[in-house]
């Protein structure tokens, strides 16, 4: 028994030797903390980001000026805020305790140099300051990953799907959108809309400016006899322009496709004394439309639901107060008729219970 305890011994104590020495044979997995950042570019300024997904399909996204752009779709502005938030969750990336360090694991993980979910590259110019890969998740926002100076494969916290690889998906959606207390005059089938000053454009200093559509007030000349401007609905005309959001970038070239051949609705604006013209067309594949904008060589997709909502909200109808409908009192008498008509209301309501007494 004492032969067979002593054996046991002895196999254990080589076992541990085994261990350690594999240990510090591995300097990079010995010496590895589990709060260091898996990421380190130290002061060097990212400029450009490259990312490729496990079908070879690739998106770059470079600096320029104090933005970012998709170089490869003509240099389209790219979704600032985005761009920064991804390099903000990839520098905060942690080691943690490595799960695995051979190549075999790096494979069925999916971070090895040749079979990856995505490949991410930060580079200054031409140069990659490091190069991260994200393989399989074991479980909810949270992947496998590993750093190509790195043997070891950690999990973080992260999504694959917050490294796109479609440019769709970090064009800035916001490109379109002004403010909307620049736009001037809307011009549409018919009619033209002009902003009435003293609305806060030409504000004294210190003076609150009118800059939301609601608090504007337009007019429309050469309306017919009681006719008037919808103020309310003519501002929501205001707010879908001037917050416009596309849901991607169809290039440059027309298509007959887009349907602006015979376009559903245009509109001509002026901000600060300078034309813009839009055309929408209906698209003929499915119920979405294109945009047209003069300032831009791009054409640009809308949701249908967006479209729809344009094209209602620029119907002669909903912007003009008909005479026969502020003649009886109706839902369309302009908000100023409506309260007059319910202070006279409440004078006769008065007048009545006077005489009562």
């Amino acid at each position: 028994m004492q032969k067979t305890i002593g054996v046991l011994v002895i196999l254990l104590a080589v076992q541990l030797s085994l261990a350690l020495g594999m240990s510090f044979s591995r300097p990079d997995l010995a010496t590895a903390r589990s709060d260091t950042p898996l990421l380190d570019v130290g002061d060097r300024r990212v400029d450009r980001l490259s990312i490729e997904d496990s079908e070879n399909s690739q998106l770059v996204l470079a600096r320029q000026g104090d933005g970012w752009v998709l170089p490869e779709s003509g240099d389209f502005p790219a979704d600032e805020a985005k761009v920064d938030l991804l390099l903000d969750r990839l520098k905060g990336l942690q080691r943690g305790l490595a799960v695995a360090t051979s190549e075999g694991a790096m494979r069925r993980f999916k971070v090895s140099d040749d079979a990856f979910e995505r490949r991410v590259v930060l580079a200054q110019g031409d140069e990659a300051l490091a190069t991260l890969y994200f393989g399989t998740s074991p479980g909810m926002r949270r992947v496998h990953a590993r750093a190509q100076d790195d043997d070891g494969v950690y999990v973080v916290e992260f999504g694959v799907h917050d490294a796109a690889v479609r440019a769709e998906d970090w064009e800035d959606k916001t490109l379109l959108a002004i403010p909307p207390a620049e736009i001037e005059t809307i011009s549409l089938a018919g009619l033209t809309l002009k902003r009435l000053p003293g609305d806060g454009s030409d504000a004294a200093p210190g003076q609150a400016a009118k800059q939301t559509t609601a608090e504007a007030d337009w007019t429309v000349e050469s309306l017919a006899e009681g006719e008037s401007v919808n103020q309310v609905n003519a501002g929501a005309l205001v707010g879908k322009l001037s917050g416009l959001r596309f849901a991607s970038v169809l290039r440059s070239e027309a298509k007959p496709e887009y349907g602006l051949e015979q376009p559903e609705l245009v509109i001509v604006l002026t901000r600060k004394g300078e034309q813009f013209d839009y055309a929408l067309g209906k698209r003929d594949k499915d119920q979405d439309y294109v945009l047209k904008v003069s300032h831009r060589d791009e054409y640009f997709r809308l949701p249908g639901h967006t479209g729809d909502a344009l094209i209602k909200a620029a119907e002669r109808e909903q912007l003009i107060v008909a005479a026969s409908d502020t003649a009886g009192g109706g839902d369309g008498a302009p908000p100023e008729q409506l309260e007059s008509m319910a202070t006279d209301g409440t004078q006769d309501l008065v007048k009545g219970a006077a005489r009562e007494e």
